[in-house]
């Protein structure tokens, strides 16, 4: 079998595919879907290079399935429900299951390990199984009887994984560690397109310092919003036109970030631009912002880094902040500190905000470095090889 059907299980943003299903997603669709960009552009490289792609994701908002295709990518909606940790997920995992029934591509390529993974390896059809996270770091800090649910299903799917890939050394020696995982584990990094590896796009003119962080899945918690508002409230009193943009779910105009910070008199220079799409983050990145603030705890990669890093833009994040580090070159292209200081972090955002040689350089460097070490065709091989030798 030379060109074999690729299923590839994962959230997505369904805008992300608007330009192929104009009448579907356009603005304003009910469609939203769920997750980032990881797996939508694993797609879009698989498609670019010829493949037949059904993508199998979620929608909150379906009561039924829904089915999109044209020509090369077909996806299957499914339904996500209410209470799904106290079911294990059950209806999700018999859906996909029926859908990869239905469809029977020929390999599956499934991301996250959770439901995804365990409809993949219950398919009974070749899979590989990419981990993106550290499950027994995440529930450490978020003690809850869902993330127990999660991480008891991450250890079925990694020990029943016929493969299994990491996106990081670190998320590697978390499932070794922690045993998820006795057999080997191949380590794949996400990618970004070679199509945003073009020259640098000239900035808004006009716009003053202006910091920014992108939060997805939450902005509490592991991701440490409030310690970043903070430091950027002291910020302030040494570069008093700074401003701060913030996007992501939670952190829309009357979200939970802003209200956090309006009832602390914290929201001044800063701006709450709620959620966005790929293409809207890429152009902030590019357009909008002079440094990226990082202030997770934890990152098993971080797409934000090399989003940022592609965009010639610096990084502010945390030295101790799981993958971050290895991400950003051990500091090499990235400014490591103390993400759980407010005053430890201010102090790095006034030391980068001062100094543009340094900006310009650590930016320069990490735009060369996400080309040589993220470039989505790179990682996409390596799968294409995990590909071939699954086939029967």
């Amino acid at each position: 079998m030379n060109h074999p059907v690729i299923g590839v299980l994962g959230p997505v943003l369904l805008h992300d595919f608007s330009d192929l299903f104009p009448a579907d997603l356009a603005a304003g669709s009910p469609l939203r879907g769920l997750g980032g960009p990881p797996v939508h552009l694993h797609v879009r490289e698989l498609l670019r290079r010829g493949r037949r792609v059904i993508l199998f994701t979620f929608d909150a908002g379906l009561r039924e399935e829904r089915i999109l295709e044209n020509g090369r990518l077909k996806i299957c909606i499914l339904p996500y429900g209410p209470h799904r940790g106290r079911t294990w997920f059950r209806r999700e995992r018999q859906g996909l299951l029926q859908a990869l029934r239905r469809e029977q591509p020929d390999m599956l390529s499934a991301h996250w390990t959770y439901e995804f993974a365990l409809a993949a390896i219950a398919s009974g059809i070749p899979h590989v199984i990419t981990a993106h996270d550290a499950p027994w770091r995440i529930l450490r800090h978020n003690f809850i009887p869902y993330r127990m649910v999660r991480t008891i299903m991450a250890y079925a799917a990694c020990w029943r994984a016929q493969r299994l890939v990491a996106v990081s050394p670190y998320v590697a020696a978390h499932l070794r560690r922690f045993g998820f995982r006795a057999g080997p584990i191949d380590i794949i990094p996400n990618g970004l397109p070679s199509t945003l590896f073009g020259p640098p796009v000239p900035r808004d003119p006009g716009a003053g310092l202006t910091f920014g962080s992108l939060f997805s899945g939450g902005w509490q918690g592991t991701k440490n919003g409030p310690t970043l508002i903070e430091a950027f409230a002291l910020l302030r009193r040494d570069l008093p036109d700074a401003r701060l943009l913030l996007a992501g779910d939670l952190c829309g105009p009357t979200g939970p970030a802003a209200a956090w910070a309006r009832a602390r008199g914290l929201e001044s220079g800063i701006d709450f631009l709620g959620p966005l799409s790929h293409a809207d983050v890429m152009a902030l990145l590019a357009r909008r912002i002079d440094i990226l603030v990082h202030p997770s705890f934890e990152e098993s990669f971080g797409m934000t880094l090399i989003e940022a890093g592609i965009m010639g833009l610096p990084v502010i994040a945390g030295r101790d902040s799981g993958a971050v580090p290895w991400v950003l070159g051990e500091g090499r292209y990235g400014l490591l500190t103390d993400i759980r200081s407010p005053q430890a972090l201010a102090g790095a955002m006034l030391e980068l905000g001062r100094d543009e040689q340094r900006r310009q350089r650590l930016g320069g460097a990490a735009r060369m470095a996400v080309r040589e070490r993220f470039d989505i065709a790179r990682t996409t091989d390596l799968y294409e090889e995990i590909f071939a030798q699954a086939q029967p």
